[in-house]
Parts: C-alpha cells; structure tokens; sequence
C-alpha cells in the first residue's frame, strides 16, 4: 500500500476526489469503492468520506510543544508560557478555519457550534486517537485491504526528545488547561468520551 501526500503532489486539486489524485500520482489499481480523505490538507469541499480523529487537547498540546521544540519552534522555552502566548481551543479553531475555510470574526462559542455541527453532519466517524489502531481496521475493512503491514508513521516518542510529559504537569495547571480550551475539550468530551 502507498501512502499519498497531498503537501508533496504539485498538482493537487482540491475539487476532485482524494482517490483520484491517489491513483494519478501511483497509477496503482485499488479494490473497494470507498474514498476517504484523511490529512491536514483536507477540507469540507473535498469529495468523499471524511473521519476525524480527536486528540485530548492537554496531550495534543504537549505533543505540539515536543515537535515544536525540535526545530526550535516554540514560543517559549517552558510549556506553560508557550501555550499562554498562543491561542486555546487549538481543534475548534483549526477545524473552523482549516477544514470548513471560515475566517470570520465570531465568537469561540459560534465556532465551536459549527465545527460541532459539521463532526455530527459530515464526518462518517469521529475517532478518538488514543484508539487509532481500532479505527484503522476499521477504515481497512472499508477500503477492503489488509490491515498489514501497519505504516506506523506517528513516531511521537522517537521522532523527538520529550521536553514535557504529561505526568510533571500540576493538577492546578491541568484545571487551567481544561478553561483555557474549554471548547476543545466539549468536542472531545463528547465524541470520545
């Protein structure tokens, strides 16, 4: 199985189907008749089936944090100053602004709503990433493939040093978390609880 890369195909039109850029780029026949779009590149328009995984936003956080710091990316040298200079509800607004293209200037709660709306209404599934090895067979089973070999391409813990974990981090810094993206953790709560 090859992977495709949306960020690494020139000619990429975000009008056609994901699976036709797929086969355009490997001329490789594939069985089933399933098209899912899956990656940072996507958008509402793109036909096809969509499914989302959502990430608990305190570990998504700090898994940013982690990446950012191996290219010294980051805002700050500590993790707490780093995500009190940047925005909260880091899901709601990349999935508003990204995924849907919505630049207007409303409220987080009006956001949230929509984004909301869009996981009940347009995604086939909602996944928890916690639970991506369940969720790839499922979408293998779709795509009538093998579930082997696994590309095991999300290497977090050996791709870079962990500058911060999780446990380190105080009970009062986690309920400071929790208000600050409190929108963030609505979404999770409720499609991954």
């Amino acid at each position: 199985m090859s992977c495709y890369r949306v960020s690494t195909d020139k000619n990429f039109n975000p009008n056609e189907p994901i699976k036709s850029a797929f086969l355009r780029t490997y001329k490789q026949a594939t069985t089933g008749n399933a098209t899912i779009v899956m990656g940072h590149y996507t958008n509402i328009e793109q036909p096809g089936d969509h499914y989302v995984w959502l990430r608990h936003p305190l570990k998504r956080d700090l898994s940013h944090f982690n990446y950012d710091c191996k290219f010294n990316n980051q805002l700050h040298n500590d993790f707490v100053q780093h995500l009190s200079m940047m925005n909260g509800n880091f899901m709601v607004l990349w999935l508003y602004g990204k995924y849907c293209g919505l630049h207007d200037s409303v409220t987080m709660e009006h956001r949230y709503n929509h984004v909301r709306k869009i996981l009940n209404t347009r995604f086939k599934k909602v996944y928890d990433s916690k639970k991506f090895e369940d969720s790839w067979t499922d979408i293998a089973k779709e795509l009538d493939i093998s579930v082997e070999p696994r590309q095991n391409s999300n290497q977090a813990d050996k791709d870079y040093n962990v500058i911060q974990n999780y446990k380190s981090l105080s009970e009062d810094f986690k309920h400071w978390h929790r208000s600050y993206n409190q929108y963030d953790y609505k979404l999770y709560d409720e499609f991954c609880a």
